[in-house]
């Protein structure tokens, strides 16, 4: 799993909507989706072939990207063809070559950014490129939605990344709600709380029109593969709310039992049997919260329907041991 990438990703993401800084090699690390002027000049690898790039590569780096001094020396057409191609295979690192941006969920542990990200700051270094020389009013317009396309994929895969490791964050609380773990539950559900925020308000900014009009700039990328990825990427974290806003029960149940089991190792029976039945309560108020989520997911939210069912499963054997639990001691 790139869940060391994917972690630099999530880090990365600066306030609710920041994007992952652009960056690649040992160039800038860029600016932030608000930025309608990048200006970064060096690329990580993945140089066009032919034409006015062949004639830089005496001046491309060994890694095979071109230097900015050989940017400067490509013509506006190469340039933004250069961006076109960069863009799309961002979106090909992202789905998978000739794969559907859908395919990958907030169940797909392996979703590594880094080979996306290095594309787009490409990309937008071919395309800025570009903007530095004379340009018509036509290609000037082409780099505007350029630029748009690069924010749109940029939110895309901070949303992304955001899902991605909250779904994982839901597996390890149910690993803790199996151990009883009261510290380990509560500051898993202090991320996802976290991460249920930002990815709500990444996939807000996504929804934007402006990024809309701009996605037939690339071959990769229609209207309706961005429709339903924003659809996909909205009701998944909309899944996630409604399944954080559930556990509060089962992180009552957690607690209670914890202590039921302190109480008992201290000597004190009577009041751990009380903790325990407490604890039943909750798991059943928590149980029937989750189950209520899982049961209705939508077919654009399914990433986590493994996870939620998990989670009712693990609510519904706690409960069971809290009740032989009291009835032991009583």
């Amino acid at each position: 799993m790139h869940r060391r990438a994917l972690l630099v990703a999530v880090a990365g993401l600066s306030g609710c909507t920041g994007l992952v800084p652009l960056g690649g090699g040992t160039g800038s690390a860029g600016q932030s989706s608000g930025s309608a002027s990048d200006t970064d000049e060096s690329e990580a690898p993945g140089g066009r072939q032919g034409g006015t790039a062949t004639a830089t590569a005496a001046a491309t780096p060994s890694g095979g990207t071109p230097s900015a001094a050989a940017l400067r020396r490509m013509d506006v057409p190469a340039l933004l063809d250069r961006a076109r191609d960069q863009t799309d295979r961002a979106v090909d690192a992202y789905a998978g070559d000739g794969g559907s941006l859908t395919a990958i969920t907030a169940a797909t542990a392996s979703f590594d950014p880094t080979p996306s990200i290095e594309h787009l700051y490409n990309a937008q270094a071919a395309y800025e490129a570009a903007n530095r020389q004379g340009i018509s009013a036509e290609q000037e317009q082409t780099i505007q939605r350029l630029r748009r396309v690069k924010t749109l994929l940029r939110l895309a895969i901070d949303a992304q990344s955001l899902l991605v490791q909250a779904h994982i964050d839901l597996e390890e609380f149910v690993d803790a709600v199996e151990y009883v773990d009261a510290e380990s539950v509560g500051s898993i559900s202090d991320r996802v709380a976290s991460r249920r925020e930002r990815a709500t308000a990444v996939v807000s900014e996504l929804s934007q029109r402006r990024y809309v009009q701009s996605v037939g700039v690339v071959d990769r990328l229609s209207r309706a593969e961005y429709d339903d990825k924003r659809l996909q990427l909205e009701t998944e974290a909309q899944v996630l709310d409604r399944l954080f806003d559930a556990l509060g029960g089962v992180i009552e149940g957690v607690r209670l039992l914890s202590q039921a089991r302190g109480k008992r190792r201290s000597g004190a029976p009577y009041a751990a049997a009380r903790l325990a039945r407490d604890a039943e309560t909750a798991f059943v108020r928590g149980r029937a919260s989750l189950d209520s989520v899982a049961s209705a997911i939508p077919p654009q939210g399914q990433g986590f329907a493994a996870v939620a069912a998990a989670l009712v499963t693990a609510a519904d054997d706690r409960r069971v041991d809290a009740r032989e639990f009291y009835e032991g001691v009583a």
